[in-house]
């Protein structure tokens, strides 16, 4: 039925090689009505069949598959062969010469001519004519070449179009084009109802991945204890069911397709990780690009009684530091093999380049991270040796304040005192939080400076709150209303304010050494500042200040100025004499002396030599060496500051002597210097993120890690492109039941 060929001669040279011409002619492809039907079944199933193939293609292979159905049906609907030349031969027929004219082609659209043969034949008799319609000479091999009579009414072209076998042929003809028109218009409207159902799909996984991604982000539980009972079915789906109210699309995917919602827990899983991986992959390919980066890592019981790990990257990226959170893991074992084979292999899973690019570690101060030998630091430094371990210098600000207190026996009752406090007004005056003061926790930073703020500003609702309690008839509280007044005076006033002022000191270095864009240099010279300041906390006038504040305090509150000890008494001898003896201002000059060297000196100087000692360790060559690269630093292009910190990693000393020289006049840009960690505040950051909370207890490990990833990660997880995460998902999901692309 399909004439590839250019002449309509090889039509004939086919038939012939089949046994004859005569008997080739009867076999020219005639379709029957019933052989039409067939056929255009035929086609109609096969277009339906490149339709479902063209359903598990990919999006960017179906123009392709468009073009090459173009091509086939290009290839079906042949019209007839009719050259138009300018000259067409001439044979001498009756009295003239004659030849074939084009203009019949306007007459008869079913009339072709061969250039080769030199003759006239029907397009519709040779490939739609009946079995029984007989030979012609419009069919046969020869063809139709007597001019002379083409145009005769009874004969030649007419008497051909008026035959009963013609007519049937073009009926057949006009038939097969009208199912081939059919066929491509339901291929073409199959394709566009196609096209349709996949936007439409990927619109509504759209609304799903951005709920949990809001859900995520928002730390919002997202299912109920039952989500198929109840009227209460979680957060998630009642945030899905209001979408549906204001967008048909999602309503009638979540009604019409129970089976196919992707509303389900497993669904919500595939979804989370979908997108906790997309924020993992942003975080890891700036780390590759950064090439030099550092690992900070601590650990906590969650609820469910599970030690987890809280994995952050510190890196300098896009002239920045960035400090970003990548997993929680759950550590089965807590020894240092076991800790630093979980690093080692969270560094492996996201694929880090550890051996050559990890420069710094940061861990707390226990024996099993810090041990020299066989410690976690020590175990990954045999792996990575440019690893160099940083003890979290937030960590040891806080050992300074809690072995100041544990050395001074009168700082340590002090605050024993204010945690008593903070205890009897709890349980004994409101039922439920307390309103003002401060709870004394070892392991918070701040608490402490907290705790002495608070109740020196509140010391005097203090004070008249337990004189009322004391004068109560109930026994046990007021007895323990009158112990605690009695402790409240001068001594206790003296330390309040010392701690408020030297506190706050502390307090403002600990929180800029939690900040994660804090190099070591600027870590070492704020260190620097503290103990100046302390330093100068011994001179008379800022002593004379703390002494004045002192006495402003006790006159607000009403609390004695003279100590609570034995009072001197003049001699009974010097009774009835004047005495000359200024007695009461030598025991002014006494009170004021004893709380200098009882209280002031003591703290001051155990503060100032913890701080020495804390800072004053290996690291203290890297962070020295850090602030001697700072232009604006006194030390600046020191060498014997430089050369310690440069053969850390492996740096030529001899070519340092010849480029500090030549760089002392610009800033020099170390990514090793600003990737080296100060703190692991970060990962104790995370840890506060309220994810797995008592209602949410069952959270698998892998969950946690993901909606921490997309909770702590919040800025990258809302600038998630849509469309690329319906991609990822689409792939990765292995039980697709609608279609994505």
């Amino acid at each position: 039925m399909k004439r590839k060929s250019t002449d309509i001669s090889s039509y004939f040279k086919k038939k012939s090689t089949k046994g004859g011409v005569k008997e080739m002619a009867g076999e020219q492809e005639r379709l029957s009505n019933s052989e039409e039907e067939e056929e255009e079944e035929r086609n109609r199933q096969s277009s339906m069949t490149r339709i479902h193939s063209q359903q598990q293609q990919p999006r960017d292979s179906q123009h392709h598959w468009s073009q090459k159905r173009g091509r086939t049906r290009q290839k079906q609907v042949l019209d007839p062969k009719q050259p138009h030349l300018k000259i067409f031969p001439r044979t001498h027929q009756g009295d003239r010469r004659r030849c074939f004219s084009k203009d019949w082609y306007n007459t008869h659209k079913w009339l072709e001519y061969s250039q080769s043969k030199d003759s006239a034949y029907c397009y519709a008799c040779r490939h739609f004519s009946l079995p029984s319609s007989g030979d012609s000479v419009f069919t046969s091999e020869e063809g139709f070449k007597h001019w002379k009579k083409a145009t005769f009414k009874d004969g030649g072209l007419l008497g051909h179009a008026k035959s009963e076998a013609h007519t049937n042929a073009m009926l057949a003809w006009a038939e097969y084009e009208k199912s081939t028109a059919s066929t491509s218009s339901l291929s073409a409207s199959l394709n566009a109802e196609y096209n349709k159902l996949v936007k439409e799909n990927r619109e509504y996984i759209k609304v799903v991945g951005e709920t949990l991604l809001l859900t995520a982000t928002q730390n919002i539980a997202q299912r109920a204890h039952k989500e198929s009972e109840g009227e209460n079915k979680g957060n998630f789906l009642a945030i899905m069911k209001l979408l549906a109210k204001h967008n048909p699309t999602v309503k009638r995917k979540m009604t019409s397709q129970r089976n196919a919602t992707y509303l389900g827990h497993d669904t919500q899983n595939e979804i989370i990780d979908c997108l906790a991986e997309m924020v993992r992959t942003s975080v890891t390919s700036e780390v590759s690009q950064s090439e030099a980066f550092s690992i900070l890592v601590d650990e906590t019981k969650d609820l469910s009684k599970k030690e987890q790990m809280s994995f952050v990257i510190r890196y300098y990226y896009n002239g920045s530091v960035c400090e970003s959170f990548l997993a929680f893991e759950a550590a089965q074992r807590l020894d240092a093999a076991a800790l630093s084979q979980k690093i080692i292999q969270i560094l492996q899973k996201h694929g880090l380049h550890y051996k050559n690019h990890l420069v710094g570690q940061a861990y707390d101060g226990a024996s099993v991270m810090s041990g020299k030998h066989t410690g976690v630091q020590a175990r990954i430094k045999s792996e990575a040796p440019l690893a160099f371990y940083v003890h979290c210098n937030a960590h040891c600000l806080n050992l300074v304040l809690v072995d100041s207190v544990k050395c001074i026996p009168e700082a340590n009752c002090f605050f024993s005192l204010l945690q008593k406090l903070y205890v009897f007004v709890q349980r004994e005056m409101f039922q439920g939080a307390p309103r003002e003061l401060q709870r004394l926790i070892e392991t918070r930073w701040a608490c402490k400076y907290d705790a002495c703020k608070t109740v020196r500003d509140r010391l005097s609702a203090i004070i008249r709150l337990l004189k009322e309690i004391s004068e109560e008839q109930n026994g046990d509280r007021a007895v323990e209303a009158r112990g605690l007044l009695a402790q409240i005076d001068l001594k206790f006033g003296s330390l309040l304010v010392i701690f408020t002022s030297v506190l706050g000191e502390i307090k403002y270095l600990s929180d800029i050494l939690q900040s994660p864009q804090l190099d070591l240099g600027t870590a070492v010279t704020l260190v620097d500042s503290l103990v100046d300041t302390l330093e100068s906390y011994r001179e008379g006038s800022l002593f004379n200040d703390i002494w004045d504040n002192t006495l402003t305090l006790t006159e607000q509150c009403n609390i004695s100025a003279t100590p609570s000890g034995r009072q001197v008494r003049p001699s009974s001898l010097l009774e009835g004499h004047y005495l000359f003896t200024p007695i009461v201002q030598r025991q002014e000059r006494t009170e004021k002396e004893s709380f200098r060297t009882g209280s002031f000196i003591p703290v001051t100087d155990v503060l100032l030599s913890e701080v020495k000692r804390r800072f004053s360790k290996e690291n203290c060559v890297i962070m020295k060496g850090i602030q001697a690269l700072h232009p604006c630093s006194a030390i600046f292009c020191e060498k014997d500051v430089v050369f310690p910190f440069a053969s850390q990693y492996n740096c030529s000393t001899e070519d340092l002597q010849y480029e500090i020289p030549q760089s002392s006049t610009k800033c020099l840009n170390c990514k090793i210097a600003l990737a080296l960690p100060v703190s692991t505040a970060s990962c104790e950051r995370s840890f506060s993120k309220l994810i797995k909370t008592a209602l949410r207890s069952t959270m698998t490990d892998e969950r946690l890690s993901n909606l921490g990833v997309l909770s702590v990660e919040s800025r990258r997880a809302r600038a998630i492109n849509l469309d690329d995460f319906v991609d990822v998902f689409a792939k990765k999901h292995s039980n697709r039941r609608i279609k994505l692309f």
